[in-house]
C-alpha cells in the first residue's frame, strides 16, 4: 500500500468514526408521530371490523406487517430528505452507519415473521412481542447516535414486548391493542424526544452565533 492509498484509507476510517459518533438527526418528529397515529388507527379498525382485518392470526399479522412497511417508508423517506439537509458533508457515511445499526434487527424480524407465517401459523402469537423487543434493541443499539433520552423509549418497547409475550402466550389470542398501544405511545415518545433534541440543537446554534 503506497502513501496515497494509506492516506485515503485513514481518511475513510476517520469519516466512519465521525459518523458513528455523530448524533443521527434524520428522525423527523412529525413523521414519527404519524406512524404512532397510524398504529392506533389500525388497532381501532381491527377492533371494529375484526372479520375483515383480524379474521385469523395470518390476517392479523399481515395487517401489522403492512403497517410496519408503511411506517418504514414514511420514516425512511423523511429521514433521507432531512439527513441531506442537515448533514451535507457526511450524508453517505452517516446513512451507512445508521443502516448497519438497524438492518440486522430488521432482517431478523422479517425472517422470523416469514418462517412463522409459512411453517407455524399457530405460533403467530409470538410475533407482536418479538417485533417490539426488536424495536427496543434497535433503540439500544443506536443510542450512541441518538439523544440519551431514547433509552426510555427503547425501555418502553422492551417492557411492552415482554408483557405482550406473556399475555399472548397465556391466552393464545392476538389483540389489536397488543400492537396499537405500545406503538402509539412508543412512537409518540420518540417523536417528543427528537422534537426537544432538535429544539435544543437549534438553541445551541443560536447561542454559538451570539
Amino acid at each position: 500500500m503506497n502513501d496515497v492509498e494509506r492516506a485515503i484509507s485513514e481518511i475513510a476510517n476517520i469519516r466512519a468514526q465521525l459518523a458513528a459518533s455523530t448524533r443521527f438527526r434524520g428522525i423527523a418528529p412529525k413523521a414519527t408521530a404519524l406512524t404512532g397515529v397510524l398504529s392506533f388507527a389500525v388497532a381501532v379498525a381491527q377492533t371494529l371490523w375484526p372479520e375483515t382485518l383480524a379474521q385469523d392470526a395470518l390476517r392479523y399479522i399481515s395487517v401489522w406487517a403492512a403497517v410496519t412497511i408503511a411506517s418504514i417508508v414514511i420514516a425512511a423517506s423523511e429521514a433521507i430528505s432531512r439527513y441531506r439537509r442537515l448533514h451535507t458533508q457526511m450524508t453517505d457515511a452517516l446513512l451507512s452507519t445508521t443502516v448497519r445499526q438497524i438492518l440486522p434487527f430488521g432482517a431478523a424480524g422479517a425472517i422470523i415473521t416469514v418462517v412463522i407465517c409459512k411453517f407455524s401459523v399457530s405460533s403467530a402469537w409470538l410475533l407482536p412481542g418479538v417485533w417490539q423487543i426488536l424495536i427496543a434493541l434497535i433503540g439500544f443499539a443506536a443510542m450512541p447516535s441518538l439523544p440519551r433520552a431514547i433509552v426510555w423509549a427503547a425501555g418502553w418497547y422492551f417492557l411492552c414486548g415482554s408483557i405482550v409475550l406473556v399475555l399472548a402466550g397465556s391466552s393464545g389470542e392476538l389483540s389489536p391493542w397488543m400492537m396499537g398501544v405500545p406503538l402509539a405511545i412508543g412512537q409518540s415518545a420518540v417523536a417528543l424526544i427528537m422534537h426537544f433534541a432538535d429544539a435544543e440543537s437549534v438553541g445551541e446554534q443560536h447561542s454559538g452565533r451570539d
